[in-house]
């Protein structure tokens, strides 16, 4: 759909267009069942039962690329009924099948969760535009805050009764597949709402891509290691950690509502100030001698991690020469998060092997010294290339 023709959607499509996002979270809801199913199936190892989380952390690197590709061949609106197919077939586990049966069903799952996440947000930016796409992209990063915490205490609801009963929690699916059948509008095949289908991608996506990577593979050790540092330097015990991932998460949601306010303050240095803040809270959490301080380098990584995925990925879908490409361009910037999560536990054991650290905040440490100097090198570079374009 053309950037100047889109029309002025109503609330209905404004919230299936952000319940769309949904889906993107629904991984959670199984999390709290895996040790009820390794008690469930003794005989099958330690890293068999991981593969039920980590499959579609893998499935996301390969499938977020596809999704770029069906939306040449198929309406945005086509294929999230596609990826929503192939997501409940997650909750086939609740009813039969052994270990063998759920890896597979998690196959499917992944391959259904690897398309959403990049057409949740292909869905908004082919609806909306200007400051109404900025503020539901948003709004969509606090949705997906708060999904993430109530899918997964659902989960843990639901397994306290049976660990065949978390894959229930994909029922869910069904009124969300009910909204977009009912409210989305089909805005056609990408290819051929933009026009011209050979436009290209521009040097942006590129750097997009490369800061999402190199992000997501430092970033992610400050919800993994958390708990390690609450406990093991005496700080509380395993609930104060996730008090202290709680607050992460609160201040995240508010990072999305407030976005719009955010970008229009910073303009084009948002994503690297919405970054630093995000080094900075790792600085803190490395420097922090207490507890408390825990809980206030939590609150500025929730708002800085609230404010860089709206910010990154508005940027990388604006990365082309021509409309029709962008969910190619969301797909590839989401590939390449999805890569650097996947990597992150290897690339900072070899880091910090390498540079003989062996705290337990070790990783925090690389993680704040490489986001800091990386957004110094990002504010040097835009203040150049804005003085070059003035």
């Amino acid at each position: 759909m053309s950037e100047q023709t889109k029309p002025k959607y109503g609330v209905m499509v404004q919230v299936t267009s952000l319940v769309v996002a949904l889906l993107m979270y629904t991984t959670s809801m199984t999390t709290p069942a895996l040790s009820a199913i390794a008690g469930a199936f003794p005989d099958a190892s330690a890293e068999t039962i991981k593969l039920i989380s980590s499959i579609p952390s893998l499935m996301l690197c390969i499938f977020s690329l596809v999704s770029g590709w069906m939306t040449t061949k198929l309406s945005i609106k086509k294929c999230v009924l596609i990826a929503s197919g192939l997501i409940f077939v997650g909750i086939l586990p609740s009813f039969f099948g052994g270990i063998e049966f759920i890896i597979f069903t998690r196959v499917i799952f992944g391959a259904g969760y690897g398309l959403i996440f990049p057409l949740a947000s292909a869905v908004v930016t082919d609806l909306f535009e200007g400051a109404k796409k900025d503020t539901m992209m948003g709004w969509k990063s606090a949705i997906g805050a708060l999904a993430g915490v109530v899918f997964q205490t659902l989960g843990g609801i639901l397994t306290a009764y049976s660990w065949r009963y978390a894959f229930l929690g994909f029922l869910l699916v069904i009124p969300i597949v009910i909204m977009v059948l009912i409210f989305l509008p089909d805005t056609g095949v990408q290819a051929k709402a933009g026009g011209k289908a050979d436009g290209k991608f521009t040097k942006g996506l590129a750097i997009c891509a490369i800061v999402g990577f190199l992000l997501n593979t430092v970033q992610f050790s400050f919800m993994q290691d958390m708990s390690f540092v609450v406990t093991g330097e005496n700080f509380g015990a395993a609930l104060d950690a996730a008090n202290v991932l709680s607050t992460f998460t609160a201040f995240s949601f508010i990072a999305g509502l407030i976005y719009v306010l955010f970008a229009k303050l910073f303009k084009r240095f948002t994503p690297v100030v919405a970054i630093l803040l995000v080094g900075i809270a790792f600085a803190v959490a490395v420097a922090a001698p207490s507890l408390p301080v825990l809980f206030v380098a939590a609150a500025i990584f929730g708002l800085g991690f609230g404010f860089t995925n709206p910010a990154l990925t508005l940027k990388a879908a604006s990365s082309v020469t021509n409309p029709s490409k962008t969910p190619m361009a969301i797909s590839i910037y989401v590939c390449a998060t999805g890569v650097g999560q996947f990597l992150s536990a290897y690339v900072l054991k070899f880091i910090t092997n390498t540079l003989n650290l062996t705290a337990i905040r070790a990783d925090w440490q690389v993680a704040s010294i490489a986001i800091i100097i990386g957004c110094v090198i990002g504010f040097v570079a835009l203040a150049v290339t804005g003085k070059k374009k003035a």
